[in-house]
C-alpha cells in the first residue's frame, strides 16, 4: 500500500522555505486517515502444530507448538484465532489420525458450526481443509473435536492450523 500526501505551504508571505510546515501538514493528514496500516501492524499470520499425540474428547483442539504468530492473534492455550480487524482471512488445517483411528472434528466461527471434517479409518489417515472467511474484528475461529470417544491425533508436526489476512 502506498499513500501520497503533499504539502501546500505558500512560500510567499516572507518565507524562504516551507519544509517544516509541509511536513507537519502531511503528518496531520496521515494521522486523520485511521485506516492506514503499514509495516508489521498490517501483517497477520499464524502457523501452529500439535505437540505429541493427544487423545481427544470433544474439546477445542489446541495447536500448541507455535511456529509463527505475527500479531499474536492465535492463542495456543485456547486453540482460538481471534480476528484483530475486519478483513478477508484464509485459514486452513491438516488433521492426521494417530495409527488407524478416525478423527471427527468441526470448524467453528463464534461457537457456531461452520464445517465438518473427518479422517477415514486407516493408517495415519488425514484431511486438509482451507476456507476463506470474511471476519469482523473480534470474530473467533477454532477447530473442535466432535465426539466424546478417545480418538487420537497425530502430532509431531503432522497436524496443524494456520491462517493469514488476505486483505
Amino acid at each position: 500500500m502506498s499513500v501520497s500526501v503533499s504539502g501546500d505551504c505558500d512560500a510567499g508571505h516572507g518565507k524562504k522555505t516551507c519544509i517544516t510546515e509541509d511536513l507537519l501538514q502531511m503528518l496531520m493528514r496521515v494521522n486523520r486517515q485511521g485506516d492506514i496500516i503499514t509495516g508489521p501492524k498490517k501483517r497477520i499470520a499464524f502457523l501452529a502444530f500439535v505437540k505429541g499425540n493427544p487423545i481427544l474428547s470433544n474439546n477445542v483442539i489446541k495447536f500448541d507448538d507455535v511456529e509463527t504468530n505475527i500479531g499474536n492473534h492465535y492463542s495456543p492455550t485456547t486453540g482460538v484465532f481471534t480476528a484483530p480487524r475486519n478483513g478477508l482471512y484464509v485459514l486452513s488445517s491438516m488433521i492426521m489420525a494417530y495409527g488407524s483411528t478416525t478423527i471427527q472434528y468441526e470448524w467453528r466461527k463464534n461457537d457456531a458450526v461452520f464445517s465438518h471434517g473427518f479422517t477415514n479409518r486407516g493408517s495415519s489417515s488425514s484431511q486438509s481443509q482451507t476456507f476463506i472467511f470474511e471476519l469482523k474484528k473480534g470474530d473467533r475461529i477454532y477447530i473442535k473435536h466432535r465426539t466424546s470417544t478417545g480418538e487420537r491425533l497425530d502430532g509431531g508436526r503432522f497436524s496443524y492450523f494456520n491462517g493469514y489476512l488476505l486483505e
